[in-house]
């Protein structure tokens, strides 16, 4: 099982990939394609609350 400094880690890395797909949604001026970055954008927001979650009860 991974420790907590390791899940941190995942979570910063997670933070900024999250980021920078919403940043990429700003960008694009295709709205279905603005739709997908932010929906990606999103399902990594809810993994890293899962591993908050992690960290909590470790």
């Amino acid at each position: 099982m991974a420790n907590t400094q390791q899940i941190n880690q995942c979570i910063q890395t997670c933070t900024q990939a999250a980021n920078s797909l919403r940043g990429a949604a700003n960008t694009v001026p295709e709205p279905d394609v603005r739709d997908m970055l932010t929906q990606g954008a999103h399902h990594i927001e809810l993994c890293i609350r899962q591993c908050q979650s992690a960290t909590q009860m470790h």
